[in-house]
């Protein structure tokens, strides 16, 4: 069963959070400011990087080689959403001895980048130094690994009087088929249920403890 979370999809759930899906627009040349984080304040260049890293370490939802959003865009929206809580779930990751990243794991993910940064005119554009990108690259996989974690420690079995109450509510969804055609794949996506939640429920408390603020529309600095 813990398998099954390990590839979760949850933060798709807050607009393609982690995963995003970059369009085809060009970058724009000023660094703006569109968040906070506690004192610390978040750039469009910090969006440009961490999407960037995203395209390159998870091509299959994200789209390798996209050009990156224009500042106020939708898709940058949801790409700074997405680094505002990969932010704080980074930072409170620090907090737990639970999670944590091995040099090989890093290695790996480094190699891949410095080889994709040769060929990527844009971040050249953007004359990004590899020091920026390893600080983001630490902050998105210590992020993921967290919230697997998270994820795996927040499953609770669904008992089959669960599963039939589910089953007897939304009867209508089944057909004429029996309960115990059903059974399993309604506690699986119960489980899936009560995790997303729990999720979103820590998601919220995190970004109330570390003050994120998220500036919709980006002044330029």
């Amino acid at each position: 069963m813990v398998g099954l979370f390990c590839n979760f999809r949850i933060l798709l759930a807050f607009g393609l959070l982690l995963s995003p899906r970059l369009s085809a627009q060009a970058v724009e040349p000023l660094s703006t400011t569109v968040g906070k984080v506690q004192n610390e304040v978040v750039t469009s260049r910090d969006v440009y990087i961490s999407g960037w890293i995203e395209s390159v370490l998870y091509p299959s939802a994200s789209g390798q080689g996209s050009p990156l959003p224009q500042v106020k865009s939708g898709e940058f929206r949801r790409l700074t959403k997405a680094l505002l809580l990969e932010a704080v779930v980074a930072l409170e990751a620090r907090s737990f001895s639970a999670v944590s990243l091995t040099p090989a794991e890093l290695t790996k993910a480094e190699t891949v980048l410095r080889k994709s940064l040769k060929s990527n005119s844009k971040m050249k554009t953007l004359e990004v130094e590899f020091a920026e990108i390893k600080a983001s690259l630490r902050r998105k996989l210590m992020s993921k690994k967290f919230i697997r974690f998270k994820a795996e420690s927040s499953v609770v079995s669904v008992t089959d009087a669960e599963a039939k109450a589910y089953f007897e509510e939304n009867r209508l969804k089944f057909g004429d088929l029996p309960f115990e055609n059903f059974k399993e794949n309604i506690k699986v996506f119960l489980t899936r249920e009560q995790v997303d939640k729990r999720l979103r429920d820590w998601f919220e408390v995190l970004q109330s403890k570390y003050r994120v603020e998220s500036y919709e529309d980006a002044q330029s600095i």
